[in-house]
């Protein structure tokens, strides 16, 4: 071939060029020459044929290029003499003062090459990494085959030069050209244990590699998923398999199978960056490139320069690199010291043998039993060091072997959390019950379509106080069938308020209501109910229940809210995407969201929507837990939740939008902010100004699969202990609340021995029920936990708490806890407790041999703080002993309690 090449520009301008024949280097896809002007490297492929979309890939890198510096990015298409496609030109950068990453992550290698042992370079470099990766990522490009020998520093200034662009995932103008390479050691697990392309996954491939190689530059090379074994239990040998079976050992709470290598110091790391770690590395819901540049950019001013030596930097109180240095020198001068020892014991056991004229082999020489004891504990000691770091850097093809993770920290667990161990409980100032048996009904849904009276639905909402406490009375529809709950089977709708009908709504026969998270309206005093088509799940829209005709928002298309299987066009019921709704506090606008599009009406016009939006892509798969509107609609918060089967794998998050220019934009996403936690989003509140926010959380998910079945059959369940952390708007943005020490802020059971509950996305927010169950028994789920249905009054000055429920004997016991909140000082105070026991009124029949129950509880607080309300409603279903008599029962009390 010829040494003379053209170059095309994207704007079409032509350049003949000359390069040197001598190749600057060859890989497998192609050789790179310089220029003859030394300003351009030409990559001329072996075969430029091979990839159909290789062309039109470079193509749109031209349109799409970094503006910044430090990419091998293409500038120009190369075609031969014959206009033939080639390759490509790009910038002709010094790379003499260049090495690649792995060459920084290594003592040895740094001593020998001459690079900086300072930390605080290698810092740099880490925020370097971030930024680069981040500008690719703003412009919608994945690195995919990120890793070490892939990037390049400059030893003088630690900018980082990114090489092989050519082989990303490049967005184009309407398509994503894919990149196929990726290495072992940095694949995503999910994409490796699924047999998922790392391609596919985009940038959540990039955000796993780059907490990896970010931790590495801060553990001087040691991998994440590098550690020692537990109790000796058998770990996988190569770091992708235990990557994939999740053996991370490095996060606050110890792992049951792998524990640190003695190597590490993550001990020194802020817990800012030990949680984003955790975040990044344990599950899918990972730290952003820009935010990890920020954190490690506001993290690096805080290094202490050690005193001993100044190559030496720290975070916390000690200096870990000299710590580690001594414990070589320690280790080395132990092995010299016992190979001595040994030596010398050699020597005077032969010369006894020689003094005293053996002639016969000697016997085998016996240490004294602490000598053997040390040499034998210097040994599995340095054996356990050298054993926790992987050699082999080679790309390697592994077997992944069943997973057997069984538990995953959450960092946020570190946290101080603010407790108190009494606090005094509340007297009830006013009641509301009723009970209503129905006798020798037969057993069986229809036999019970027409029989129930009406009574208060089960969930309450906000209200001003005692005398303007809104309710929702209906007529249940066979709600005890165990195929059916109150909330999809009414007849009439009553909306009422202290004794006095305010609007009704009545079932249709294509049409029912749900009513959880009703919402009511103080200014029109309307109430706004889900309405749905055939199947509570199922719900297309809301309704307006006031004293006029009833009024639809429509919530988007029947088409655009179904979720499709792969390669079927089949519209079943159990296609459409959960969503939430919520009313300005004005009453002048609604709006509904799903994990895919968000629409806003003015509620005097339900025809036409004043805006209607989609939402990220990312989104969905998501469910939206709640919704909030802040400022007449002007800032929207939205939590997110998902999760495998019974509550594995559970995260969430929180975003904050606001509105520009016509559209709402994401500001702040608190799953990249520092002390975030990946088990967020499972509820949230805020107050009128919206400038303090509550947050639902998880923390140390537990794996159990001994102790729940489903039908006798033993199940995989997450278990959890709930918590609620706070937050304020400042004007720097959101911040933790957080002790005079920097700790955040949270709220947890109030035990001496808190348990963990079932971790589980909520379907619905606010309800909380308990289970039909047999014998006289009625366990309570779904929905009680104080990390929910929690709510902050319009001051954010107290927090009613979600409730924590038990059942024993027939009896359940309900309590919620009241705090005060003092923002601008950061104080939290528990103040008081709400106590109820509720005792079905079957319960002391003796002759009672069946009983199925759906019990239900609901609490709420007062718009002004200084009232709560608690309450239970109760259905029960009960055959005699001797299997002739059956009846039915509805039960429910309310009570009112003053807050001081």
């Amino acid at each position: 071939m010829s040494n003379n090449v053209n170059l095309i520009y994207l704007d079409g301008k032509t350049q003949k060029i000359r390069y040197n024949k001598k190749a600057i280097s060859s890989g497998a896809d192609g050789t790179i020459y310089a220029s003859v002007d030394k300003k351009l490297a030409l990559k001329v492929y072996h075969d430029p044929l091979k990839d159909k979309q290789r062309q039109d890939k470079l193509w749109q890198m031209l349109s799409h290029a970094p503006k910044g510096n430090g990419f091998c990015w293409p500038v120009a298409i190369l075609s031969d003499q014959k206009s033939n496609f080639i390759g490509y030109a790009m910038p002709l950068l010094d790379l003499s003062h260049c090495h690649t990453l792995e060459m920084l992550l290594s003592k040895r290698l740094r001593s020998s090459l001459g690079i900086s042992e300072s930390y605080q370079f290698r810092v740099k470099v880490a925020v370097n990494l971030a930024q680069k990766v981040a500008e690719l990522h703003q412009l919608g490009h994945h690195i995919i085959d990120l890793k070490p020998a892939n990037l390049s520093f400059d030893q003088r200034n630690a900018e980082v030069v990114v090489l092989d662009c050519d082989g990303f995932s490049i967005q184009g103008n309407n398509k994503q050209f894919l990149g196929h390479q990726y290495t072992a050691g940095y694949i995503a697990p999910e994409a490796f244990a699924a047999q998922l392309a790392p391609e596919k996954l985009g940038e959540a491939q990039d955000l796993f590699a780059l907490a990896a190689i970010l931790f590495q530059l801060l553990n001087n090379g040691l991998h994440p998923f590098q550690g020692v074994s537990k109790g000796g239990k058998s770990l996988p040998t190569d770091n992708q398999a235990k990557i994939t079976a999740g053996l991370y050992a490095y996060a606050k709470m110890p792992h049951k199978k792998i524990k640190p290598s003695p190597w590490s110091i993550h001990d020194d790391f802020p817990d800012a960056l030990l949680q984003a770690f955790s975040q990044s590395l344990t599950s899918t819901h990972r730290i952003k490139a820009s935010a990890w540049q920020q954190l490690l950019a506001k993290q690096s001013l805080n290094l202490k320069v050690c005193q001993q030596d100044t190559s030496h930097s720290y975070w916390q109180k000690n200096c870990p690199h000299c710590k580690l240095g001594q414990t070589r020198a320690n280790i080395q001068q132990q092995a010299k010291t016992q190979k001595k020892a040994t030596k010398r014991k050699h020597q005077t056991i032969n010369r006894q043998n020689l003094s005293a004229g053996n002639v016969v082999a000697s016997a085998p020489s016996q240490m004294a039993p602490s000598t053997l004891l040390f040499v034998i504990s210097a040994i599995i000691f340095i054996v356990v060091i050298f054993t926790s770091i992987d050699f082999n850097s080679a790309p390697t093809s592994v077997n992944v072997p069943k997973k057997e993770v069984k538990q995953r920290e959450i960092s946020a667990v570190s946290s101080e959390i603010s407790t108190l161990s009494k606090a005094p409980t509340i007297a009830v100032a006013n009641s509301l019950s009723g009970n209503i048996t129905y006798r020798e009904i037969k057993r069986g849904f229809q036999s019970k379509a027409n029989k129930l009276a009406e009574i208060p639905f089960h969930q309450f909402t906000r209200f001003d106080s005692s005398s303007n406490f809104p309710l929702l009375n209906y007529f249940p529809f066979g709600v005890i069938s165990p195929s059916s709950s109150a909330e999809i089977s009414l007849k009439t709708i009553n909306f009422e308020m202290m004794g006095k009908e305010l609007g009704q709504l009545k079932k249709q026969n294509d049409r029912l209501y749900r009513l959880n998270d009703w919402q009511y309206d103080n200014n029109t005093e309307t109430a706004y109910v889900y309405k749905c088509k055939y199947n509570p799940s199922i719900c297309t829209g809301v309704s307006q229940v006031g004293m006029g005709e009833e009024v639809t928002y429509t919530f988007n298309s029947f088409s655009a809210e179904r979720i499709l299987m792969e390669n079927t066009t089949e519209k079943t019921e159990h296609s459409y995407r959960p969503w939430r709704f919520s009313l300005t506090s004005s009453g002048k606008k609604l709006i509904m969201a799903s994990n895919f599009e968000l629409v806003v009406y003015d509620v005097n016009n339900p025809k036409e929507p004043l805006l209607k939006q989609k939402l990220p892509t990312k989104w969905q798969g998501w469910h939206i837990t709640r919704l909030l509107t802040i400022d007449g609609g002007q800032r929207l918060l939205l939590s997110l939740a998902k999760s495998e089967k019974y509550g594995v794998n559970y995260q969430g998050f929180v975003v904050e939008l606001t509105l520009t220019d016509g559209s709402y934009q994401v500001t702040t996403d608190f799953s990249t902010l520092p002390n975030a936690n990946s088990m967020s989003g499972v509820d949230i509140a805020t107050n009128l100004s919206g400038d303090i926010l509550a947050i639902g959380e998880y923390a140390e998910e537990e794996i159990n699969n001994d102790k729940y079945t489903f039908f006798g059959d033993p199940v995989e369940v997450a278990l959890a202990y709930p918590m609620i952390s706070l937050w304020k708007k400042t004007t720097l943005g959101w911040q933790p609340i957080s002790t005079p020490n920097g700790k955040t802020m949270r709220i947890t059971p109030k035990q001496r021995k808190p348990t963990k509950v079932l971790v589980k996305v909520p379907a619905s927010i606010s309800n909380a029920k308990a289970q039909m169950s047999f014998m006289r028994n009625s366990k309570l789920f779904n929905g009680l936990g104080l990390n929910r249905g929690f709510k902050l009054n319009q001051a954010g000055d107290t927090l009613l708490t979600g409730i924590d429920a038990k059942e024993q004997r027939d009896t359940i016991f309900a309590k919620a806890f009241i705090y005060k909140l003092d923002a601008s000082t950061n104080s939290l105070t528990l103040s008081a407790k709400l106590a109820r026991s509720y005792r079905s009124s079957d319960s002391s029949n003796a002759e009672s041999f069946d009983t199925k129950r759906i019990a239900h509880l609901s609490s709420t607080l007062s718009n002004d703080g200084k009232q709560a309300a608690l309450g239970w409603f109760m259905f029960s279903d009960v055959r005699s002993a001797d299997l002739k008599k059956t009846f039915a029962a509805q039960e429910y009390k309310l009570d009112l309690f003053n807050i001081n």
